[in-house]
């Protein structure tokens, strides 16, 4: 697609396609591969839908071919039990067929082939079979996303459109506005909105004309002196083996902002992992991890540390142990280089069983119930696994199921657990998931934690929900954010107001304390949240 002429309204021309390299390298060995957890996506979104026709292996290949799919019970076979990978059309057409949000599916499935499958084909997109865009309708989409009336199926619309052509000509003011007006909704959205648009940016970042701007918006976005969220944006450098990259992320593990070395520290352990950082990083990666690790913080506080010390090579690791002041955080993280666990398997497998049958039990369903091992090993790793790639990932294709509303239940009940860890893990599965109807619920779980650290984590959840902020509860974190001495909560709580755009966030940017003026600024030129709609709906 090339272009030239003036103004954002200007034709852009379409030009031959294009063949970019793919940064395609499996991190670790999955157990059960990427094609199974998307057949085990698509699969229960159509058992366990509300329309019983289309639970009906027959009735669901009526409609295919009424919409014009010729598949027949073997391929649809094949595609739900992991048995063919399956294109993202289909993906698509199962969005489609039963009714759910447009990219709900196609972001989770791609989402999980680029983090750890070998990737769809270059040319493989998510686009319906009788979707034709014409260059008055890409003009629209060009045209809403500069606007900012773009919800995330359009971002993965353009994104896609973009990515199909190797020339793509657009004024440098205009490339600017799109890929900076994208990553500054990225680093405030949630949920599906988030995902859709993570996608969409991580396909721009492989086209070679929105690459360069693209990583100009990124690098302004999280070296701001006041960002206030950081790790939302910054993973987008996990898709770039370059080292320029890499040198980034290394220059913000160096940085005096604990947001910021942390969020680096996991963008670091993934790059490791897929060998994106040279030999010569590995003395600044050792120095970091021993310096985190050695600290007395909470696990769940350092675990992206954590990950990026149980990924070193084993000679930087046997350097790191050295200078650890304690067997206990040697012994957690060899303990982990061998079971990729943040605890051993024996000490959680019952609390995680009961979990998937809990969840399982309260999901309705058109047929007889068998224990499901998928949702079971997929609960484990969003709560436990060792590396955040893996724990993210696993959330979201449970968040993209019929499951999320009893997982939601469960993880909310698994909050109140003793047990540190596994309460602040429940708080994070619970934002990846979402709090569905039960916000009030959730909202007397925040108010009843006292411990600290986990209340961090609570109040995570408060600024991601849906719902309205009740004034009362901004009123009270407002009046005590100045008198918050752990930075951390601190944080949190200007989190929960600026992403729920409550008014006092205007009166706190006139506030006396420098720190909290410059981050109440920061959000009132970037909050509020950004949920997509539940009614953009294809077919």
């Amino acid at each position: 697609m090339t272009g030239t002429g003036e103004g954002s309204g200007a034709a852009r021309r379409r030009g031959r396609p294009q063949k970019l390299p793919v940064d395609s390298t499996p991190i670790t060995e999955l157990g059960v591969g990427v094609d199974q957890r998307v057949a085990w996506l698509l699969s229960t979104n159509r058992l366990l839908g509300p329309d019983p026709e289309l639970a009906r292996r027959d009735g669901f290949l009526k409609v295919l071919k009424e919409r014009g799919v010729q598949v027949d019970n073997t391929r649809v076979s094949r595609w739900e039990s992991g048995l063919q990978p399956v294109p993202g059309r289909v993906v698509a057409t199962y969005e489609q067929v039963l009714g759910l949000p447009e990219g709900a599916l196609v972001s989770v499935a791609s989402g999980l082939r680029r983090a750890f499958g070998s990737g769809p084909p270059p040319r493989e997109t998510a686009l319906r079979e009788d979707e034709t865009v014409t260059p008055g309708s890409f003009e629209g989409m060009l045209d809403a996303a500069e606007r900012g009336d773009a919800g995330g199926a359009l971002w993965l619309r353009l994104a896609e459109q973009l990515h199909r052509f190797d020339r793509v000509f657009l004024r440098k003011e205009e490339w600017t506005r799109l890929c900076g007006r994208l990553v500054e909704e990225l680093g405030v959205a949630v949920g599906p909105a988030y995902v859709r648009r993570y996608e969409a940016a991580a396909t721009m970042l492989r086209h070679n004309a929105a690459q360069r701007p693209m990583l100009r918006a990124i690098g302004g976005f999280v070296v701001h002196p006041d960002a206030q969220v950081v790790a939302p944006v910054l993973n987008l450098l996990t898709e770039l083996p370059d080292a320029p990259a890499g040198d980034l992320v290394l220059r913000l593990l160096g940085s005096d902002d604990g947001n910021l070395r942390r969020a680096a520290a996991s963008v670091a352990a993934y790059k490791i992992a897929r060998g994106h950082l040279k030999a010569d990083a590995l003395a600044q990666l050792e120095s970091a991890v021993v310096g985190a690790l050695r600290r007395h913080d909470p696990l769940d506080g350092r675990l992206d540390f954590f990950d990026l010390a149980v990924h070193l090579p084993d000679s930087s690791w046997e350097r790191v142990s050295g200078g650890l002041r304690t067997r206990r955080a040697f012994g957690m993280v060899t303990q982990a280089r061998t079971t990729s666990e943040l605890v051993p398997h024996t000490q959680t497998v019952a609390i995680v069983a009961e979990l998937a049958a809990t969840a399982q039990a309260q999901t309705p369903t058109q047929h007889s119930r068998e224990p499901d091992p998928m949702l079971r090993r997929l609960l484990r790793e969003a709560l436990l696994h060792v590396h955040k790639a893996r724990r993210h990932h696993a959330a979201l294709v449970i968040a993209a199921s019929p499951y999320a509303p009893a997982v939601a239940e469960q993880c909310l009940r698994l909050t109140a657990h003793p047990n540190d860890l596994l309460s602040a893990r429940a708080w994070t599965v619970l934002m990846r998931v979402g709090h569905g109807d039960r916000h009030d619920k959730v909202v007397r779980r925040i108010h009843s934690e006292e411990r600290p650290t986990i209340r961090t984590r609570a109040l995570l959840n408060m600024g991601m929900a849906r719902s309205a902020l009740d004034p009362a509860d901004a009123a009270t974190l407002a009046d005590s954010v100045a008198g918050q001495q752990r930075p951390a909560e601190r944080h949190a709580m200007l989190f929960a107001l600026g992403m729920q755009g409550a008014p006092e966030v205007k009166e706190l940017a006139d506030h006396d304390a420098d720190d909290v003026r410059r981050a109440a600024a920061w959000w009132l030129e970037r909050g509020p949240a950004i949920h997509d709609s539940d009614v953009e709906r294809v077919g």
